[in-house]
């Protein structure tokens, strides 16, 4: 259902004692980024800027975390806390023959990037924060100000209780909630596409009981060890925008030692990956080229 066909290929990464699988294009040897989903999606919502990214001269790859896709299923009660999948990860990176990635990640996929950064700094040259932030900052922000992240401290919550299936028009609301309305409006064909897609994900083996467990690590608790530290490569944080993220930058900057750069994309809200891939590719290439 979700093993797609395009300028890319499919494989799988042995890591942690599970099966991996991810999407990845360009010349081996060329400078690795890999691409981190949020928890209602898969790697197909990259599928748009993997080829072009390739092209800009990079070895891509987009991962389906463990839970999702075509990678293993981990048994219920544990095996996907930030701990396990910011090793994953860094396990992705090591298992494709690299030292070092940049790292890419919408939504937990931004929690994950961040946090492999702070755990792993030898595994990342770089951080692409797409709408999202390091578990700490983001708990902190909503706790500030609560009322402006109604929709995530709802969820947040919901994510929480006993559940182990989710219905299937979260998998709509969300899509909604991070994409702006002319790309629903102007691009009806692609919305709906990746829609489909996620629908048709969400029924694959475990699916959405590792949907439950990975929305868990948008506000997740950290080591301790992790608490103060700061990232040593550069970041790049992509944002809507709205006035709600303006805290949550805030807190980056400062988790941030290197070069820090925010930025919004052009037609996009929360997901230009998805809403504006052309925006998306060149405001990375423009950053990359302008990072030391």
């Amino acid at each position: 259902m979700v093993e797609l066909k395009g300028d890319f290929e499919h494989e799988f990464v042995h890591t942690h004692g599970i099966r991996l699988h991810v999407v990845t294009a360009g010349e081996k040897g060329n400078p690795l980024i890999v691409l981190i989903h949020g928890s209602f999606g898969g790697w197909f919502e990259f599928r748009d800027v993997i080829a072009p990214l390739a092209n800009k001269g990079f070895r891509v790859a987009a991962v389906d975390l463990r839970g999702f896709g075509m990678s293993d299923k981990p048994p219920a009660g544990g095996g996907q806390d930030i701990r396990t999948l910011t090793g994953d990860i860094s396990g992705v990176i090591q298992g494709l023959g690299y030292d070092t990635a940049i790292v890419a990640g919408n939504d937990t996929g931004a929690s994950l990037a961040w946090s492999v950064a702070i755990d792993k700094p030898e595994r990342v040259s770089g951080v692409v924060s797409i709408s999202g932030a390091f578990p700490v900052d983001f708990r902190r922000s909503i706790a500030a100000r609560p009322w402006d992240f109604m929709y995530l401290l709802v969820s947040s919550i919901w994510c929480r209780l006993p559940v182990r299936t989710v219905p299937q028009k979260f998998y709509k609301a969300e899509l909604d909630n991070n994409t702006s309305s002319k790309f629903r409006k102007n691009n009806a064909l692609i919305y709906e596409e990746f829609l489909r897609l996620r629908h048709a994900a969400s029924q694959i083996g475990n699916v959405q009981r590792g949907t439950v467990y990975n929305h868990r690590l948008l506000t997740s608790g950290v080591p301790l060890r992790w608490l103060e530290r700061r990232v040593e490569s550069p970041v790049l944080f992509l944002h809507s925008g709205q006035r709600l993220w303006l805290p949550v930058i805030r807190r980056a900057r400062a988790r941030t030692a290197s070069g820090f750069e925010e930025t919004m994309i052009r037609k996009a809200k929360n997901m230009p990956h998805m809403e504006n891939p052309t925006g998306f590719v060149d405001a990375i290439f423009s950053w990359l080229r302008l990072t030391p």
